[in-house]
């Protein structure tokens, strides 16, 4: 496995879930082939093949389009989501996606954590065949939960850096103007989960106007600490808010943010304690010991005797 060289954010979570629970499970014998621990890091090492060799037959899974093609590997490729498709350009796209399609042409099975991924791959990639991919969503974890008697503070939330135009944080910050509500914006790498789940406690509601999403794990966060969400219904998102969401449709940004506005005004005006159950009822599909047990079950399809 490898646990590094990737960008920040909800993939870093899903691999620190994962890598907890197989570290604990006696079943694998597991190496970790970790760049921030040790292992030297080559020039453009994120490219490059990993510098491993077995002795006996294992598989290799990676968290970012990297393969082993030593005789005695199978590899397993996880797909989080196909943004350098439809948001990326020049050589960094041309890189990303030569990598991407030798790690997939290389691939034993594909894990994808969403069917809307699922789509996204098989409609790039028309030669893989439908029964290597499996979804697998991703969990939430336990320290999310509503805070008894919190109080709430009343502002609009926004989790994430925003650099990338799709995330639309232009959207939430119109929708800031037009509400005249106070908008707090968080990135989770730079506080913890417990200060993320207060934010989400305190807030009115979540604004998450991405326009594309691979799964979207702060819909589940912010649903499992008590926080309405209100989301585009584009992409995973109408998977994993659930089918009592607060979406609206996707359009242009101007359209979207009074779309969001006026539910924004209802939550204001009427008690959302119906809103705040069906989130916690919906964020209860995911758990991350699902998500493990799934990913296990994708590693025994392929070999029964594995080494990890």
């Amino acid at each position: 496995m490898i646990y590094a060289l990737q960008r920040y954010g909800g993939i870093s979570v899903v691999w620190t879930e994962l890598l907890a629970r197989a570290r604990k499970d006696k079943d694998l014998q597991l190496t970790e082939l970790d760049y921030r621990n040790g292992m030297p890091l080559r020039l453009l090492e994120r490219y490059r093949e990993p510098a491993w060799q077995p002795t006996a037959p294992a598989l290799f899974h990676s968290s970012y389009f990297r393969v082993c093609t030593h005789p005695l590997v199978k590899n397993i490729t996880t797909v989080h989501d196909l943004t350098y498709h439809f948001y990326r350009r020049g050589l960094a796209k041309a890189v990303h996606l030569k990598q991407e399609e030798h790690a997939l042409r290389h691939s034993e099975a594909v894990i994808c954590v969403s069917e809307h991924t699922k789509r996204d791959l098989m409609h790039a990639y028309p030669w893989i065949k439908g029964e290597q991919v499996q979804v697998v969503y991703n969990g939430v974890g336990e320290e999310f939960f509503p805070i008894p008697s919190v109080q709430k503070q009343g502002y609009l939330l926004y989790v994430g850096s925003g650099k990338a135009a799709y995330k639309r944080l232009d959207v939430a910050r119109m929708v800031a103007q037009q509400t005249g509500l106070p908008l707090v914006q968080v990135a989770s790498p730079d506080i913890t989960r417990e200060q993320l789940n207060r934010y989400y406690n305190e807030a009115l509601c979540l604004l998450y106007p991405s326009d594309y999403e691979g799964f979207g794990l702060p819909i589940l966060e912010a649903q499992k600490a008590g926080c309405p969400v209100i989301a585009q219904a584009v992409a995973s998102i109408p998977e994993v808010i659930g089918p009592n969401g607060l979406t609206v449709a996707h359009d242009t940004p101007e359209k979207v943010a009074a779309a969001m506005t006026s539910i924004v005004r209802e939550l204001q005006s009427r008690p959302t304690q119906a809103i705040i159950e069906n989130g916690l009822t919906n964020a209860r599909r995911f758990s991350w010991d699902t998500m493990y047990e799934q990913t296990k079950q994708v590693y025994e399809s392929i070999d029964h005797h594995h080494h990890l």
